[in-house]
């Protein structure tokens, strides 16, 4: 809670792109792997690595830093060897690049999103430093600039430390796990390799910590990056809810247990990761030269979306159709009728898949549109007439 106090901190302004505040973030995490006792793994000797995004908020490029360090494995046969354990530092300071309307120039937080998981990322990297060694490298990394598309972790993928990707057996990234409550723990994207539902399914027997295999990457985090490449990632994630991107997502409203809970499911999956002897069984559908249909572009914001419903879905529902978690105070939704439980299955003609083809709809959709939205209700379908408001 310290780590989470200190990153959604006021004078930190939400960690913007090209803010101060981004930068002292940046320092916190590189003292914090020092103190763990990570070996430096940026450039020239040191815990950052630079890189330049194209277009920041004023549309000019931008100088980033990922932070990385190195737990180094005790297996010499191994040294080319590693396994990937990660967060994005980075969040919308004022706004950018996805401010809800009339919340531009206000302080985006971000404490759940996602100074819960550096918080997470941090503690991991000292509690298995101070244990024994691994016996590849694990490599704790903390990204910049996943808000505008990831542009971190991309960069990260392209130029791995002067090693080669091939050597990258797995990847578990820490986003948004700072509101656990009395649900599992969300596991997305063990549907890249066989054995991810197996490994998390073992790490809540050993840890009595509940988890749920989610096989897709729904709304992609740092991870996305990876399997782009070929490479099996997860994310561990908790709960949706409104406070995402607002300035109401704030420190005081993280589950400190839940933190602990989360910490302590994800140091199984990376011990176990550490040690494995065999490459995981990849299971990633890729076509050459084409992105994942969840890929999300570099450089601009993480929706591109318009306009807001003020649903907020339950990731791990496997659709058909889009699962409504909860519904947000004040919003279309709200005023529609629609209920926590429905299932949305169309919006006007079009078919309501899954969560991808959800956000794909809402940016067709114009401010103050009406449309009909039919769901799922206890059995039997319902329209609702709903006119949708600038996100």
């Amino acid at each position: 809670m310290e780590h989470v106090t200190h990153l959604a901190s006021e004078p930190l302004q939400g960690r913007g792109v090209a803010s101060p505040g981004l930068q002292l973030a940046a320092e916190y995490i590189a003292e914090q792997f020092a103190a763990a006792g990570l070996a430096p793994g940026g450039d020239a000797g040191s815990y950052f690595q630079k890189f330049t995004m194209e277009k920041g908020p004023d549309n000019s490029p931008v100088e980033l830093s990922n932070v990385v360090g190195i737990l180094e494995g005790a297996n010499d046969a191994w040294q080319d060897q590693m396994v990937v354990v990660s967060a994005h530092y980075d969040h919308l300071g004022l706004g950018w690049p996805d401010a809800h309307s009339g919340d531009e120039g206000r302080v985006h937080p971000g404490a759940d999103d996602n100074a819960s998981g550096v918080a997470v990322l941090l503690e991991l990297a000292k509690a298995i430093a101070d244990s024994d060694k691994p016996q590849r490298d694990l490599v704790f990394v903390a990204f910049s600039g996943e808000e505008a598309g990831r542009a971190g972790s991309k960069y990260f993928v392209g130029h791995p430390g002067g090693r080669s990707t091939d050597g990258i057996r797995g990847v578990i990234n820490l986003d948004t796990v700072g509101r656990m409550g009395d649900k599992p723990v969300s596991i997305l994207g063990t549907g890249t390799a066989e054995e991810w539902q197996h490994i998390f399914r073992g790490a809540s027997y050993v840890t009595g910590v509940e988890s749920r295999n989610v096989p897709e990457s729904a709304e992609a985090s740092d991870q996305m990056s990876f399997i782009e490449k070929g490479i099996p990632g997860i994310q561990i994630f908790t709960s949706a809810h409104s406070d995402y991107h607002r300035p109401s997502d704030t420190a005081d409203r993280i589950d400190a247990a839940g933190l602990v809970k989360v910490a302590t499911l994800a140091k199984e999956a990376v011990v176990y990761m550490g040690a494995r002897e065999e490459p995981l069984t990849v299971t990633i559908e890729r076509a050459s030269g084409q992105d994942p249909p969840a890929a999300r572009p570099a450089g601009g914001s993480s929706s591109g979306r318009r306009v807001r419903l003020g649903t907020v879905p339950d990731f791990a529902f496997p659709g058909p159709g889009v699962k409504v978690d909860q519904v947000s105070a004040g919003s279309p939704a709200e005023a529609a009728g629609f209920l926590a439980g429905d299932v949305l299955m169309r919006i006007n003609e079009a078919e309501v898949t899954d969560l991808r083809r959800y956000s794909e709809i809402l940016r067709t959709l114009e401010p103050g549109q009406r449309v009909q939205a039919t769901v799922v209700r206890k059995g039997a379908e319902v329209t609702l007439e709903v006119t949708v408001e600038a996100r």
